[in-house]
């Protein structure tokens, strides 16, 4: 998913929702080869089709009127505001529907909040496209990636209670945890919860087998597929987003706890905020008929849950993940009462690990499921707090503004558009002006932390040996769990560079070099084009970014998904 969770692109541990066949996809098209960007292929699917309801459903709320031909459900406005903050927002609604259309969105839940709770949310459109179930502010929507903050605040609170504590050894909590490193001996004594949860532990971002190409119910058999795979980069000395890294903390808490992951977010998060249709329970998230359903191009069908649940496993509202924003812009207080103590809410809001290289434009760093943000809005650099999450045909967002004391909630059931940020009400507002600085924050101090991880100075191509034949070819990525359109079959069939999950093996000047698709791009957010490998082992290889090519099992893998050669 992926969802990465920079407040300015995609992540999301949930990257391996075949995003290659969003980029580009080939269609036939009277007996011709046809090639489509994702708008002219969806238009395609969609001809004489609108995904939009042209009927109006009336708000019994003063102050909320419907704007056509979008469906507008549930809005909640409170009352007494500034006319002029009520003139933006209604504005705002106004062009939603517009946003939409552009973004061939079906359904959007939006909140603003405040310290004091909930300004404005709304529904627009629908939960799916076949059965019109219009959205609203209490539609669960999967939010992929911004699960990670739910994680990071049980395991706060764990360690508030003396369960856990974040600088020990994970090997304390799961003796038979190992994995293994080209860089350094028994790496998982190194391993800590802090490191987990900032990303900087190394862990590779998937685990084999049980990942989100090849989609796994069970919890356990994700956590323990990451048993004795290759670390990434060394413990503690470079940020490399991993979502396996996030079920490892989650699978920790629950050991130690000795209750289900999902029941302890339940008992210890969800119920005190009152966050009544919020869930990870992968029994109800499958029997909740009222849930929007995911949108993704060239798949007809997503997984309706998976075992990811550290990493991406939360279900929730617009109006619920309101009230957790509310809780972490309070410093840990909710309705006057204390749930995690301010001292650990500054833990979790300090950053630890530079999300992005110096030359891109905005600076992006990560604390503990939480990413630190400078936006620049009109003549002013905003800092945010927030995250984002994408995948399963979901593409999620929130953010708040701590000098401002004012934040937003944005779920969409469709991955990917270029809409999500253009929803996020709070940023429309501070750039009228419309909201004054009410607190006054220190702004983020990344002077220590680890950098982004992009090489290893010590990586050392091996020359090409004559055995090494057996391993050059093409290799698809394995995929289960997911139902595709034909359309979406064909350009998997026909193998094209641009639209096909794969890797490619081959030698070259001497050396075995790996390249993938284009595709991979969008899956792994991490391409690697023509990377001189490096053999550790027989049939171990290496890429200078430690991106993982094993030969040795029955099934190799590349960066733990399991291949299949052409």
């Amino acid at each position: 998913m992926g969802d990465y969770p920079t407040a300015a692109t995609i992540p999301s541990e949930s990257s391996g929702l075949l995003h290659g066949l969003v980029v580009r996809t080939t269609v036939l098209e009277g007996g011709k080869l046809m090639c489509h960007n994702p708008q002219a292929v969806l238009r395609k699917q969609v001809i004489n089709r609108t995904f939009i309801s042209t009927i109006i459903f009336v708000s019994f709320i003063s102050g909320c009127s419907t704007f056509g031909p979008v469906t507008q459900t549930g809005c909640r406005k409170r009352e007494n505001l500034d006319p002029k903050i009520e003139a933006a927002i209604d504005g705002f609604r106004a062009s939603v529907p517009d946003k939409m259309s552009k973004g061939k969105i079906p359904g959007v839940a939006i909140a603003l909040v405040d310290n004091d709770g909930i300004i404005w949310a709304e529904g627009f459109g629908y939960t799916d496209l076949k059965r019109k179930i219009p959205a609203t502010p209490d539609t669960p929507f999967h939010i992929g990636s911004i699960s990670k903050t739910f994680t990071a605040t049980a395991v706060l609170l764990a360690v508030q209670d003396g369960l856990l504590n974040l600088d020990e050894s994970i090997t304390m909590y799961l003796p038979n945890f190992k994995v293994y490193s080209r860089y350094e001996e028994h790496p998982e004594q190194k391993i800590t919860l802090r490191r987990l949860l900032s990303h900087t532990a190394g862990i590779p971002h998937e685990t084999v087998g049980c990942n989100m190409l090849e989609i796994t119910d069970s919890f356990e058999d994700r956590v323990r597929s990451l048993y004795e795979t290759w670390l990434k980069c060394p413990v503690g000395q470079g940020y490399s987003y991993s979502g396996a890294g996030y079920d490892v903390a989650a699978y920790v808490l629950q050991k130690v706890s000795g209750i289900p992951f999902e029941q302890y977010i339940k008992e210890r998060i969800l119920d005190p905020l009152g966050m009544a249709n919020s869930t990870l329970n992968q029994k109800d998230i499958r029997n909740n008929t009222n849930r929007a359903i995911g949108h993704t191009i060239g798949i007809a069908e997503h997984p309706s849950a998976h075992g990811l649940l550290g990493a991406g496993g939360v279900f929730t509202s617009a109006a619920d993940l309101a009230r957790f924003a509310q809780l972490l812009m309070n410093e840990g207080i909710y309705e006057g009462k204390c749930l995690l103590d301010e001292s650990l809410i500054d833990v979790m809001l300090t950053p630890n690990a530079v999300v992005n290289t110096p030359e891109d434009e905005i600076q992006l760093s990560y604390g503990m499921g939480i990413v630190f943000s400078r936006l620049r809005l009109g003549k002013e650099e905003i800092d945010t707090r927030g995250h984002t999450g994408a995948g399963g045909g979901y593409f999620t967002h929130f953010e708040w503004y701590p000098e401002y004391g004012t934040g937003t909630v944005v779920l969409t059931n469709r991955v990917p558009h270029s809409a999500l940020y253009d929803l996020a009400i709070g940023r429309r507002l501070l750039e009228k002006g419309l909201v004054a600085k009410s607190t006054p924050v220190s702004s983020w101090d990344c002077a220590h932390c680890v950098p982004k991880w992009t090489a290893w100075p010590k990586h050392n191509p091996s020359p090409y040996k004559p055995q090494w034949k057996k391993y050059c070819g093409k290799f698809m990525l394995r995929l289960s769990g997911y139902k595709l359109k034909w359309w979406a079959k064909l350009a998997l069939f026909l193998d094209l560079d641009q639209y096909t999950p794969r890797i490619k093996v081959f030698e070259k000047d001497g050396y075995l070099y790996l390249t993938e698709s284009k595709l991979m791009a969008s899956i792994t957010h991490d391409w690697q084009v023509e990377q001189k490998l490096q053999e550790t082992k027989p049939g171990l290889f290496f890429t200078a970014s430690g991106s993982t090519l094993d030969f040795r099992g029955e099934i190799p893998t590349w960066r733990n998904y399991r291949l299949r050669k052409r």
